[in-house]
């Protein structure tokens, strides 16, 4: 080829480079701008999507990357935020912007060491920038460098000194170093500088009611009313001062006053939502939210905001409607992805629960309360070694979530490391000394080391407190259950039930009182009583008529029992103890044939029942005719698979007779996915584990079981052998012991005993 014929190929290439680049340079500031233009109008959606597009095209775009980051706040996305703030500062180390608003993220973060990287590099080029200087201010109270921040406060004073923020932040670290009277002085510096700036008012007003004046308090928070009356801020400041006060007309006028300054802003609205909703005024707060809605029905943070109203009223399929309407709009918006994880948890869908944490800990890794969830839901479906690792992970990243705390103690009662519950319990009261679950544990903890004293005065402290709680009630009456004083704990179990109708631990517990007194009469006809009050709720009828029907067989008065018993059932098919007492009653009373026979023609007349089938199968379990009652219990499973009775039942029988243990284990899994808090339940799968040679998993059901049934020989009997398997002879052997003292002549006593021989 001739250089002639060269520069004829090589021109066109050049014009595409050269023409190519200015097309793409073009695009991407008309992206720019239009998402500039977006930007300007709050169309922030649309801005995001232009900035992106132009991002697309020039990934080291800066301004792009600024104004995107500046988006994603609007958006209410702070960690999206903050990568495009970190990206600014890669690519241009000298933009003081992007490194102050990452050392802010950092700060709110609690990274101060990082923070004070970015604020350096900022102080280095100008050392007086005073935004810099503000933020290493705030480094150094973080990391209670007091006398530091004290400087750097005084330092933008000299570099000007109408600086009221400054006056108001040197104020708040004279007030940290216990000097109350030049704090105040200081502030009144502020507002001698600006008598109409509301900000020192209410920081004077604030450090008042650190001194417990509140007198003086409200005065400053008036002047700085009076000051701007249109200012619908200082009306929600006025509306908390009065609700803290517990004035709560003055507090409603407050908000009120708030919303009808600012009838077209949302943040009165939503305030005031949040203050019906602790009066628990439902409908008020429900108003309000709607109300804010109507003004704004494209905002994330309502919808999130309705979905957590709805979430901690029960109302969970309101609340995934919300939920779903967020992520329809955003669907990585982390708070409402976190929400519905919360949500699948208390639906009991914790296997959904831990697949959504473990996508949200991909993304976040240092979320403290994904970790929690992640926690719990592996606790729920038993596999607590996993969930003490997860929450371990959230007290280590939030030594202060309470709710973290609280359940590894509740772990720890549990695994009767008494020591360990009390310690956690210790912790939180230390930082929070009204926290009700954690003098719980610790009473708890007390009862179980056979401490009545310690334990009562915990309980009665709990009265104390919260007079209008029924848990402290119930717990002082199960500590006096313990020592027989039956008329002390009946009183305090009828208390609880004032306060708390539907509470069936509670009534459970008031009832085994009238048997151990002798009273059945009087159960019975609480029993009668509860009925009424409880007749929305199947399962909770279940309970009630199981429980009459083992009054009625104390009182040997077996056709009542016969009768309540199957009365439970057909309350509630899915009630378990309700099919063995029905079934032993038979053949207490040698029905045992005519049982049969009767529940064989049921199957005739209504083949797609569940129940005949649940029957027999129990009555052959108890004739230990395994082949027949599996039979039974395959068929109620083939009519619906998802049976609980059965599928329990089924999988203790396949465990107990060298059957198929993946099989029991699948079966066991579903019955304690539907009644996770069942004791028999808990037990039946700690059976599973231990016959898979599953010892710690096996080990804390059992545990978990007795929490509910302390007096179930075999269950201590399921235990100890667990204990002597995991070669934890001596705790084995206090199982053994406590098994026989319950029952000594119960079905293993025999095999018990011959492992006592061996210790």
């Amino acid at each position: 080829m001739t250089r002639k014929h060269a520069v004829i190929v090589i021109l066109p290439v050049l014009f595409f480079l050269v023409f190519g680049c200015a097309s793409d340079e073009e695009k991407k500031v008309a992206h720019f701008e239009k998402g500039k233009n977006y930007y300007e109008k709050d169309e922030f959606k649309s801005a995001e999507i232009e900035f992106k597009n132009a991002i697309q095209i020039d990934p080291e775009y800066t301004d792009a990357h600024l104004t995107l980051a500046e988006t994603y706040l609007k958006l209410g996305d702070p960690q999206e935020a903050f990568r495009e703030y970190s990206m600014v500062a890669k690519l241009d180390p000298a933009n003081i912007d992007a490194q102050l608003k990452l050392a802010t993220f950092l700060i709110l973060g609690k990274q101060s060491g990082e923070a004070k990287k970015h604020i350096e590099n900022v102080l280095a080029k100008e050392p007086n920038q005073l935004q810099a200087l503000y933020l290493l201010a705030g480094v150094h109270d973080l990391d209670q460098n007091l006398e530091d921040a004290a400087k750097i406060f005084e330092k933008i004073l000299e570099i000007d000194n109408t600086q009221s923020r400054a006056y108001m932040g040197l104020s708040k670290i004279q007030a940290k170093q216990g000097d109350l009277g030049l704090a105040e002085k200081t502030l009144k510096k502020a507002i001698d500088l600006a008598p109409s700036d509301a900000q020192p008012r209410l920081a004077l007003a604030a450090l008042y009611l650190q001194q417990n004046l509140p007198e003086k308090a409200e005065g400053e928070l008036k002047r700085a009313v009076e000051n701007d009356p249109d200012n619908f801020e200082l009306q929600i400041v006025m509306g908390n001062y009065y609700y803290r006060q517990k004035k709560l007309d003055l507090a409603e006028k407050a908000f009120l006053k708030a919303i009808q300054t600012a009838p077209d802003n949302v943040k009165p609205l939503m305030v005031a939502a949040g203050f019906f909703d602790a009066l628990k005024n439902y409908n008020r707060s429900l108003e309000m939210y709607q109300k804010a809605l109507g003004l704004e029905p494209d905002d994330i943070r309502i919808m999130d905001s309705l979905a957590r109203f709805y979430f901690k009223h029960e109302k969970f399929d309101e609340a995934a409607t919300y939920i779903e309407k967020v992520l329809s709009k955003r669907p990585k918006f982390f708070p409402t992805r976190l929400l519905k994880s919360e949500l699948a948890a208390a639906r009991g869908n914790f296997n959904e629960t831990i697949s959504l944490v473990d996508q949200l800990l991909k993304e976040e890794p240092n979320s403290y309360r994904a970790h929690y969830l992640k926690g719990y839901a592996h606790l729920r479906k038993g596999e607590v070694s996993i969930a003490k690792a997860s929450l371990s992970r959230a007290i280590e990243l939030e030594p202060g979530f309470d709710k973290a705390r609280v359940l590894m103690a509740e772990i720890y009662l549990r695994e009767r490391n008494f020591n360990a519950a009390e310690k956690e319990a210790n912790v939180i009261l230390k930082e929070n000394p009204q926290n009700i679950q954690a003098k719980v544990i610790l009473g708890n903890s007390q009862l179980a080391q056979k401490d009545i004293k310690g334990a009562e005065e915990s309980f009665n402290e709990i009265i104390r407190q919260e007079p209008e709680n029924p848990v402290g009630y119930f717990r002082l009456g199960v500590t006096q259950q313990v020592q027989k004083r039956y008329d002390q704990a009946r009183q305090n179990y009828e208390h609880a039930m004032t306060l708390n109708p539907k509470l069936m631990d509670v009534f459970s517990n008031l009832i085994f009182c009238y048997v151990a007194e002798g009273k059945f009469d009087n159960g019975i006809k609480r029993c009668d009583d509860q009925l009424q009050t409880v007749s929305d709720s199947s399962f909770s009828k279940a309970i009630i008529l199981h429980l009459k029907g083992e009054l009625y067989e104390a009182k040997r008065d077996f056709g009542n029992a016969q009768t309540a018993f199957q009365s439970a059932i057909d309350s509630s098919p899915d009630y378990l103890k309700s099919y063995f007492s029905l079934a032993h009653l038979y053949l207490k009373e040698n029905k045992v044939d005519q049982a049969i026979k009767q529940y064989k023609t049921l199957i005739k007349k209504s083949p797609d029942a569940t129940g005949p089938h649940m029957m027999l199968g129990t009555i052959y379990d108890i004739q230990e005719k395994s082949n027949l009652s599996e039979e039974q219990y395959r068929k109620a499973l083939k009519i619906d698979p998802q049976f609980v009775p059965a599928a329990n039942n089924l999988a203790y029988l396949l465990a107990s007779d060298g059957g198929n243990l993946d099989e029991a284990l699948k079966f066991a899994s579903i019955a304690k996915e539907k009644l996770p808090d069942d004791p028999s339940i808990m037990d039946t799968l700690g059976w599973v584990y231990y016959q898979k040679g599953f010892y710690d998993s096996a080990i804390r059901e059992f545990e978990e079981s007795l929490q509910k049934m302390p007096d179930n020989p075999i269950i201590h009997y399921h235990l100890g052998l667990a204990y002597y398997r995991n070669d934890a002879k001596e705790k084995a052997r206090v199982q053994f012991e406590k098994a026989l003292s319950i029952d000594n002549n119960f079905k293993h006593a025999e095999e018990i005993k011959k492992l006592l021989a061996e210790f």
